[in-house]
């Protein structure tokens, strides 16, 4: 696990680098495409066929699952128009597979950019996937912010159970929905009411658990990603003027080892500095940017090990600047960079 020390010239050298893997190939992303919609439609039709077998509608289930982690990656592609050559082609697109990824597009698009714009910005937190907050904004909350908080820091919340209420509940009138369009809000929202009933309509109850489970396994699976990439212990987060944009997606941002399984389920997205530093680079040329940027980058790897340590950082100590534990408010700030947390 290490990082590079460069200056703003390698930076910039990064950046021009990634330019030569930006070009899009319209029959590679539509064969990326159908494969996943098949594989899609194939598992949770079987799992719905075989709903009263236990040992065949659980893993049939889960793939179901992984395939919309899958569908929704392609949709994240989508929102940096870095999947298909057309512009128009990738909004329609990620609109028609907004369904199965749960997630309303045109929404979607406008508050991922925002994170993109400002990630590892720590005065512009209300553009990033998950709450954070610093050591000394935390010491000085109130009570009820501070148990609210650690609430939502914790692993049942940020895995067994927000992921499904996010992608379930919260996004059926997402933030910003006002801002791009209620029309497109209410659009998504019908086609999610009528790929549920469409399900009921042809397997009843048993196809609603299914397709629930499905989206349980997804969600859960998912939110492991923008957590581990974004709230490992040397991430970076500053303020302006220091802070830049490159050094934000570069620092501010880890690389998944997770294996090539992984990287097959999830289009690339565990190449998530490069991906934070060029969002055009589509996500079927990100792996081999990655293998081929040389000594231009030294990315902070995360092997599944550290993955899991992750989850017990949970504020951001600016003087020390690392990640800590809920130790580091209550005993001063910086004097236990390395205390677990409670």
């Amino acid at each position: 696990m290490w990082r590079a020390e460069s200056g703003d010239g390698d930076e910039m050298n990064i950046r021009q680098f990634t330019r030569g893997y930006t070009a899009k190939h319209d029959r590679r992303a539509w064969g990326e495409l159908l494969g996943t919609l098949l594989a899609y439609g194939v598992s949770i039709g079987l799992a719905i066929l075989y709903a009263q077998t236990w040992w065949l509608v659980v893993p049939l289930t889960v793939l179901a699952g992984l395939m919309g982690v899958r569908v929704y990656m392609i949709q994240h592609d989508c929102m940096h128009r870095a999947f298909f050559s057309s512009r128009r082609l990738n909004d329609v697109v990620g609109e028609v597979i907004s369904p199965i990824s749960l997630s309303p597009y045109v929404a979607t698009r406008y508050n991922h950019n925002l994170h993109h714009a400002h990630v590892g910005d720590l005065d512009h937190r209300e553009a990033f996937e998950i709450d954070i907050m610093t050591v000394e904004e935390y010491r000085n909350a109130p009570l009820a912010r501070r148990l609210w908080y650690r609430f939502y820091r914790s692993p049942f919340t940020l895995l067994l159970v927000g992921p499904f209420v996010l992608y379930l509940i919260l996004r059926r009138f997402p933030r910003n929905g006002i801002k791009t369009g209620v029309q497109w809000v209410i659009l998504h929202d019908a086609m999610v009411a009528g790929y549920f009933a469409g399900i009921f309509l042809v397997a009843g109850w048993a196809g609603i658990m299914v397709l629930l489970g499905s989206i349980y396994v997804g969600a859960t699976f998912g939110a492991v990603i923008p957590y581990v990439v974004h709230n490992f212990e040397q991430v970076y987060w500053g303020r302006r003027p220091e802070y830049t944009f490159e050094k934000g997606a570069l620092e501010g941002t880890s690389v998944l080892r997770f294996g090539a399984l992984f990287d097959l389920l999830t289009l690339n997205i565990a190449y998530h500095d490069l991906h934070h530093l060029n969002a055009n680079i589509p996500c079927y040329n990100l792996k081999r940017c990655f293998a081929e940027t040389g000594d231009l980058l030294a990315s902070y790897e995360i092997g599944f090990r550290e993955a899991i340590s992750c989850y017990r950082w949970k504020l951001y100590d600016e003087r020390a600047q690392r990640m800590v534990g809920f130790a580091a408010a209550r005993d001063g700030v910086g004097e236990m960079v390395n205390a677990p947390a409670e």
